[in-house]
């Protein structure tokens, strides 16, 4: 159980804070079990609190999946949503990340914590049952106040990208499924099992202090996982002065056309196709069996579909002299910016949406941008922190060789393309 503090704890602070739960178990008559049930409550917080802090981080995580085809388009999207209040911004890239934590690794985690508890065959009574949520308030109660004084207060979330703040109940798992593992086979209600625990979590937290405090060290964890110093802080889009030379934006018909041509593909061309089959093979015993899966499949379509939207529907694509900017007029905020010089090539494409209603998608590529591939994350002084996509696509717009001319680059469209 850990007491918040005003700034960054020191190892006395660390050492005091851990020192709590010996003289509660010898003070109050608590058992190691309830030591051990506290423990798992703590992770059960420390997920509620990171699901709390999530949509506030203000950077990008450094392995971006904004090619992902389900979620890939929310993790691209640039700009927040002002909340009234104290309350920072909440950004609708940090969606995916959230949904994960919440839908996957919350369940995946307290169940595994739960699992080990019981491995560990406490003593479970009415009394300890008391001790155990007395316990759990506590830490629920500590946690929120750090959460409010460190992240919201202090600005914490400036530093952190959605997937930093779980790196924080992922580690938390680790070291209690640890202890859990380790006092599992002798029993929990012992002295040398209540101090092996207490031992191992004090050289835990004093761990994380020296990890934290010497910018070079870094554990495993930070090796393999990242940090909040290797996130990406992300730069605003500039558009430049003055009114545009060309604007282009698809119509709304267009816009809501290719979302639902999108939403109908992904579940054609993706591993919820199997769902069709199994629909097929329900509906031979019963009709109603078959709704579930093509729930599902609605399920997936309908979020490709909103995704999609969101991604580029409300885009304008902006054309001043030698620069092309694609512009959300939905979040009021520059999504993505390409000069003439950074042009290397163009490529039309038609899909069924384009030949439906007489439009072409247009890509401005910048060439070869794959990042380097390395099995553990980089120091944060040599992260790349360079965002920014590898190709502009307007899709579905009227005139795509208007916006090559415009931009400056109608001599590689008509290379390329003519």
């Amino acid at each position: 159980m850990r007491v918040p503090s005003l700034g960054r704890p020191g190892p006395l602070a660390v050492v005091a804070s851990n020192a709590v739960a010996p003289v509660v178990v010898l003070a109050l008559g608590w058992s190691a079990s309830v030591l051990l049930g506290v423990f798992v409550l703590e992770l059960a917080a420390v997920l509620w609190w990171a699901a709390v802090k999530v949509p506030f981080a203000a950077k990008r995580p450094n392995n971006a999946i904004d090619d992902h085809r389900l979620l890939g388009a929310l993790q691209a999207k640039r700009g927040g949503i002002d909340l009234p209040g104290p309350l920072p911004p909440v950004y609708l890239r940090n969606l995916p990340t959230l949904v994960t934590l919440v839908v996957l690794l919350a369940p995946i985690e307290l169940g595994a914590a739960f699992l080990m508890f019981a491995l560990a065959d406490p003593t479970i009574t009415a009394e300890t049952t008391g001790q155990m949520l007395l316990g759990g308030v506590g830490v629920f109660a500590a946690r929120g106040v750090e959460t409010a004084a460190d992240y919201f207060r202090d600005g914490g979330y400036r530093d952190h990208s959605p997937r930093s703040v779980v790196l924080a109940p992922f580690k938390y798992v680790f070291g209690v499924g640890t202890l859990l593992f380790v006092a599992g086979p002798s029993g929990v209600d012992s002295g040398a099992v209540l101090a092996l625990i207490v031992a191992g979590k004090l050289v835990y937290d004093l761990r994380t202090i020296q990890v934290e405090r010497d910018p070079d060290r870094r554990g495993v964890f930070y090796r393999l996982y990242g940090s909040k110093e290797t996130e990406i802080e992300p730069e605003p889009v500039v558009e430049p002065d003055g009114d545009p030379l060309l604007r282009a934006r698809p119509s709304r018909a267009v816009a809501v056309a290719d979302a639902l041509y999108r939403g109908i593909l992904y579940t054609l061309t993706s591993t919820v196709v199997f769902l069709y089959a199994v629909a097929a093979f329900l509906a031979v015993f019963a009709l109603r069996l078959a709704a579930v899966p093509i729930a599902v499949v609605v399920a997936f379509g309908t979020l490709r579909a909103a995704t999609r939207y969101l991604r580029y529907g409300p885009l304008e694509y902006r054309c001043y002299d030698g620069v092309l900017v694609a512009y959300d007029t939905l979040f009021d905020e520059p999504q993505q910016r390409i000069e003439r010089d950074d042009v290397r090539s163009v490529a039309v494409e038609t899909d069924l949406v384009d030949r439906t209603f007489d439009t072409a998608t247009v890509e401005f590529d910048r060439g070869d941008r794959s990042p380097e591939l390395q099995f553990t994350v980089p120091d944060p002084d040599e992260v790349e922190h360079d965002d920014t996509p590898g190709s502009l696509v307007a899709p579905h717009v009227d005139d795509p060789k208007a916006i090559a001319d415009a931009l400056g680059a109608g001599w590689l469209y008509e290379r390329d393309v003519e």
